[in-house]
């Protein structure tokens, strides 16, 4: 049978973010020696020395080498942070995540047969003797064979009675500890904490992007004062909020969410023998990872999915077709083994997930990688991205459902040019919020003509 393209491995390749200046602010924060004492003192070791550092995109790594008959080498994991980042809430933030990927790893080691490093000792607080958060662990070495395809089965057979991050909390029945989804966020972004769209708190996936769209519309409604270009990003996001419904059955979350890894990328997937036979040791880097909806667990592996800015002669898209489809195979073979009653219900939905990739991209990425994802995203619905500002937008806005949002886009747009004419560029700035936007021009107007576009549009609702 043939074999997916093999992951690169974090342990043979160095991570290069030498311009990330958190790196030496986080270096210089860890107080490095409390920390090996405490291992030593754990493990029962009189010594040990710090060895190799690297970093990727959320923490900082050292190789602690243990002076004990086994030569030991742990892992020391603390998160980066810079002077900037200190803060209650920021604090927070790392804390939960730090505590949630304890707990998942934990989880994940006792109910499944999916390898993951053995955590020696963490502390999610960033006050105390080390200076951080820290998780020390393992470093992986050689373990049984587990493939990705039978890493995600079992994950897919860990179900929850709603979406979050996953915790390890005292006091279940009979005395036992209890896993539990708790309603936090454990991302740094904060976009959903600001209007409370925790996922623990909606029951599918429609319902929880659907909440999110509207949150984004009425971000975008009150940010970006008199921009010209705000109206074609609010028929693009009303567009996007158009497809959820064909996208998101809500029907597909009614028996529990799966386990979720937060980066199920190749850098995380450990393994050996890359020249002869290839062999998964281990499943690191947990951070992030939660019980989520069944649409967002059931896509591609990201190693096996086309990059947004990608150009369409990229070599590895060819690669990436192939993978898919070898893919495709594997999964459906494994899933109609291991379920049999209830048939490739999986492999049905990854085969089919190109379009929610492209939504989500569309949602919660960076504006450049959004604008990006979108245009792949309406090219996939419709089949081409043609005259989308010209087509779609003029349809829907000048004769169409739209018209009466770009007539208040248009009258805030003449308000914006006037106050700027009047006030001048350096005081209407091209970034004001509509609140803000209007408690200036209301402190300046006896400056405005009365029939001109700031009072018309102050005597308009908004």
């Amino acid at each position: 049978m043939a074999a997916l393209s093999a992951p690169a491995s974090i342990a043979s390749t160095q991570c290069s973010y030498d311009h990330d200046s958190r790196i030496q602010f986080t270096f210089d924060t860890v107080n490095w020696d409390i920390l090996s004492s405490l291992e030593c003192k754990l493990l029962q070791v009189d010594s040990s020395h710090w060895g190799d550092q690297i970093s990727g995109g959320y923490n900082l790594v050292r190789f602690l080498h243990l002076h004990d008959s086994q030569n030991t080498t742990l892992v020391a994991r603390v998160p980066l942070r810079s002077e900037d980042d200190i803060s209650t809430e920021h604090d927070s933030a790392i804390s939960k995540r730090i505590e949630s990927e304890v707990a998942t790893m934990e989880y994940v080691k006792s109910h499944t047969n999916i390898p993951v490093p053995h955590v020696y000792h963490h502390s999610a607080h960033a006050k105390g003797e080390v200076g951080s958060p820290y998780i020390l662990m393992s470093k992986v070495e050689g373990v049984r064979l587990v493939s990705v395809v039978d890493i995600l089965l079992e994950l897919w057979s860990q179900r929850f009675d709603k979406p979050g991050p996953l915790f390890k909390r005292t006091g279940g029945g009979e005395g036992k500890d209890a896993w539990c989804i708790e309603p936090v966020l454990i991302s740094l972004h904060d976009t959903e904490l600001r209007h409370g769209i925790v996922p623990t708190l909606y029951s599918d996936a429609a319902s929880y992007w659907l909440a999110y769209a509207n949150a984004t519309i009425h971000d975008l409604c009150n940010s970006e004062f008199g921009l010209q270009a705000k109206k074609y990003r609010y028929c693009q996001a009303w567009f996007i909020r158009s497809r959820i419904p064909s996208l998101f059955d809500p029907s597909l979350d009614i028996h529990g969410f799966p386990l979720t890894p937060g980066d199920f990328h190749s850098q995380n997937i450990m393994i050996t023998d890359v020249d002869t036979y290839p062999r998964i040791t281990a499943i690191i880097d947990w951070e992030f990872s939660s019980a989520d909806f069944v649409t967002t667990f059931a896509q591609y592996p990201f190693f096996i999915v086309d990059h947004p800015f990608w150009d369409n002669d990229h070599p590895l898209r060819e690669r990436n077709k192939r993978d898919q489809a070898t893919f495709n195979e594997l999964i459906l073979e494994a899933e109609r083994i291991r379920t049999p009653v209830s048939g490739p219900q999986l492999s049905r939905l990854i085969s089919n997930s190109y379009g929610i990739y492209l939504f989500q991209q569309a949602m919660v990425a960076d504006q450049v990688m959004s604008d990006t994802a979108y245009t792949l995203f309406f090219a996939h619905v419709f089949g081409h991205f043609k005259n989308f500002i010209g087509g779609y937008c003029s349809a829907l806005m000048d004769n169409g459902i739209l018209k009466k949002d770009e007539e208040r886009f248009d009258m805030e747009t003449n308000a914006w040019l006037e106050a700027r004419e009047v006030l001048g560029d350096d005081e209407v700035g091209k970034d004001l919020k509509l609140g803000e936007f209007k408690d200036l021009v209301s402190k300046h107007l006896d400056k405005f003509n009365v029939e001109g576009g700031v009072c018309k549009w102050l005597a308009s609702p908004h």
